[in-house]
């Protein structure tokens, strides 16, 4: 860091006008915290102070120890626009010095162009744990709600910064400036899943039978919150994707709305292996025999394990669920025996859960073959297994 400064200390004033350019663009491209760091850096005892009264000069004098410059520089950051001048008034206005502050912090209620409060609100963001700031993060909120601010709050809502865009985000759906179109695409496909679960929520508060869409999303928390919105009502057939989720949490969720109802979530379950056949995808049934080893008991293990007749050959994907079902719910004396082949399996997944169910319920019962096959297989996770043995 300190060579950083030095770097954009030792720009020259009246130099090459690209370079001083560049480096703005650079600072402002760079996450909020690098100004943090810069201004921290900067207070050390010996620091030159930077030349020049561009945006540049004056956000590198806004770091200095003196108060005094600090403050010249605040005011003359206030009449330059732009988003790097907005995130070097942010920043003052967390100063330790009440003049350099209050000027700080009114010149940066003033902005309403979007990307002069996008960069605002990223530093704000990160200083909202120093008691100096105040309420100045709410009051910004707030001049976000009006009129004139509903440009810059749906480009905050599009920050790419994480934080600033969540904030931004909250605060459109706070004030309705989200249609069902919107809240729907978003809680499918937004590459922030905050976001998604943010959006998730508002649209089934607005709309609850948007519930099935949300089903088919890839994210398993607004999978868990469309199964929570389901009524209490809704026919089994319509749980049948939900016990089988590949996320634990989701199956939890469908199966409480089972017990609400006074239903037997693994009579489901049981009905649905039954029936399962060759054209079953694995991944359902993998997550069938998940569900059931989470709420069945030992009754259920002849069921789990017709899932692991050698003679069927059944995924790899099924017979690791199916070994970790019945590494849960088989007596512990007869887990060994019923396990023990499958520590032969192909599949180093299955095998690593053989290993792991032994571990935690039967350890002092493998034979010393048993151990000796885990210890010598060539896949590291069935050996780290092993040796917790």
């Amino acid at each position: 860091m300190d060579v950083l400064l030095r770097r954009l200390l030792g720009l020259p004033a009246q130099g090459a006008e690209y370079e001083r350019e560049a480096a703005l663009a650079a600072l402002g491209a760079t996450p909020p915290r690098l100004l943090l760091r810069l201004d921290r850096a900067a207070r050390r005892a010996g620091t030159p102070q930077a030349a020049g009264g561009d945006v540049l000069g004056l956000l590198l004098r806004s770091f200095a120890p003196d108060g005094r410059v600090r403050e010249d520089a605040v005011t003359a950051l206030a009449a330059r626009g732009g988003p790097t001048a907005a995130a070097g008034l942010a920043l003052r206005s967390a100063d330790w010095v009440e003049p350099v502050r209050s000027r700080a912090t009114a010149a940066l209620l003033a902005r309403s162009a979007p990307d002069e409060v996008a960069a605002a609100v990223r530093v704000l963001l990160r200083l909202a744990g120093r008691s100096r700031t105040g309420a100045l993060l709410t009051d910004y909120r707030g001049l976000l709600c009006r009129p004139p601010y509903r440009r810059a709050l749906h480009a905050l809502a599009a920050d790419p910064d994480g934080p600033a865009r969540r904030f931004g985000l909250a605060l459109a759906l706070e004030v309705g400036e989200y249609a069902c179109g919107d809240l729907l695409s978003a809680a499918l496909h937004d590459h922030d899943q905050e976001c998604r679960t943010l959006c998730a929520q508002r649209l089934l508060d607005l709309d609850p039978g948007q519930a099935a869409r949300l089903l088919q999303a890839r994210d398993a928390a607004v999978r868990e919150i469309a199964v929570s919105a389901l009524p209490l009502d809704v026919p089994a057939t319509r749980l049948v994707a939900p016990l089988a989720d590949r996320a634990r949490r989701v199956r939890a969720t469908a199966r409480w709305l089972l017990y609400g109802r006074g239903e037997p979530p693994s009579a489901v379950y049981r009905r649905q292996i039954a029936r399962a056949g060759r054209t079953t995808p694995a991944r359902h049934l993998a997550g069938l025999a998940a569900g059931l080893g989470e709420c069945g008991d030992a009754g259920d293990v002849p069921v789990l394990m017709r899932l692991l007749d050698l003679r069927r050959s059944a995924p790899p994907a099924v017979r690791r669920a199916a070994v970790h079902a019945v590494g849960r719910l088989a007596p512990r004396a007869e887990l060994v025996a019923l396990l023990g082949p499958l520590a032969r399996d192909s599949d180093p997944g299955v095998a690593r859960e053989v290993f792991a169910a032994f571990a935690a319920r039967a350890a002092d019962g493998v034979p010393a073959e048993i151990r000796r096959l885990g210890s010598v297989r060539s896949e590291p996770a069935v050996r780290r297994a092993a040796a917790r043995l």
